[in-house]
């Protein structure tokens, strides 16, 4: 195995089921970036992480061949990181794939030459962890029926379409944000809360509504700065947001996401104030006052795919809707379109305990927290409450 280093609002009908996502990605949905990411600080970068332990395949079992596309880097403690890890648990869990890592590719000059060399050499899943990889793999799917592709966020892409040989991927935003923001208002001591995101991108904006729900359900007398990083991966732009809310009044810093977080993170440590955050554990970068996070974890929907992919049913061929709980959604967004949430609900969004070593400053004991977390992912994987979808004022 080798591995290589390198939304449009949802439709009303998406919205009506809560399920909406998007994977990190241009400032327009319907078009990719047209610059490479921005570079990040050198201090600011993710400490190493040691690589999987790479599995053997079987040479007697069917053996796939995977490509993966990340915009990020592997060990950004959030979204990449996430394709990342899904990606060699299912490896090794499957004993029969080999696959290869492309990271940091954004731009489509570089993602569309890419993709389309890993078809040429006949791999038979590739899949773009990234809304930037729609439009290619909308260009592509049809030069090549015979590689399956996978893509994130294509439903919130003008005129993307699944096929025989294509399917999308979200998650629920929702679920994402909605536990931070329960935390946060059971934690912070003070009434003020500073929320750091990326692009002003509508779905980064739901999130943050969503954070601001669950937190107000708690103290409806909560207040709320909000600042911007303009960038998934700029850590130094991230860290002089959060200070500014800081140095503004905020006593509990929210990130919702992505590579940005670690630089938040580092402004929340030297602030000695909590911080809770989306997408990924910032617990090395800020031991004393990292709370918790939500992570996505994408082992299982792999294995999904790699038994599609070998059954030979990925895609719409078959003409059904795979991977959703029921019916309803999948009508509500076309028939036949093959369509895969992650959420609570099924064990792909998952809400990390409270860091027992914290040592910050928290209204409410680090065990009741863990409860009111426990609680709320009972009440949610049980059925008795549905997290609302978040509705922005404009």
């Amino acid at each position: 195995m080798v591995q290589r280093s390198g939304f449009f609002k949802l439709i009303a009908l998406l919205m009506a089921f809560g399920l909406i996502a998007a994977a990190c990605g241009s400032d327009d949905p319907e078009t990719t970036p047209e610059s490479e990411p921005e570079e990040t600080e050198a201090e600011a970068e993710p400490e190493e992480t040691e690589a999987a332990p790479e599995p053997e395949p079987d040479a007697g079992g069917d053996v796939l061949r995977v490509a993966l596309l990340l915009p990020g880097v592997r060990n950004d403690n959030s979204f990449s990181q996430a394709g990342f890890e899904g990606l060699t648990a299912a490896a090794a869990a499957d004993g029969n794939i080999d696959f290869e890592i492309v990271e940091e590719i954004v731009d489509p000059t570089d993602s569309l030459p890419a993709i389309r060399d890993f078809a040429n050499q006949g791999f038979d899943l590739i899949i773009g962890h990234g809304i930037e990889y729609v439009d290619p793999i909308q260009q592509l799917q049809g030069e090549f029926p015979d590689v399956n592709f996978a893509m994130a966020g294509g439903i919130l892409v003008e005129g993307a379409v699944t096929s025989a040989n294509t399917i999308d991927w979200l998650y629920n935003i929702q679920d994402m944000a909605y536990p931070n923001g329960l935390l946060a208002a059971n934690a912070i001591v003070g009434d003020t809360i500073g929320i750091v995101g990326g692009p002003e991108f509508d779905f980064v904006k739901d999130m943050h509504q969503s954070f601001r729900d669950a937190a107000l359900s708690v103290n409806p007398d909560l207040q709320f700065l909000e600042g911007f990083a303009g960038s998934f991966i700029d850590v130094q732009r991230a860290a002089e947001v959060a200070q500014q809310l800081i140095d503004q009044g905020a006593q509990l810093i929210y990130c919702s996401g992505d590579g940005i977080c670690i630089g938040a993170a580092q402004s929340a440590a030297a602030a000695g104030i909590p911080i809770a955050v989306g997408f990924g554990s910032q617990e090395q970068t800020a031991p004393d006052v990292f709370l918790s996070a939500t992570v996505i974890r994408l082992e299982q929907l792999y294995l999904g795919w790699f038994d599609l992919v070998r059954t030979d049913t990925f895609g719409t061929a078959d003409g059904e809707v795979h991977g959703v709980v029921g019916g309803d959604v999948g009508a509500a967004i076309g028939e036949g379109y093959a369509f895969f949430p992650s959420g609570i609900f099924n064990g792909q969004v998952e809400v990390l305990p409270v860091n027992a070593a914290a040592t910050v400053e928290t209204a409410a004991p680090l065990a009741d927290l863990q409860t009111v977390l426990d609680d709320f992912v009972g009440s949610v994987e049980s059925g008795d409450f549905a997290i609302p979808f978040p509705i922005r004022e404009e």
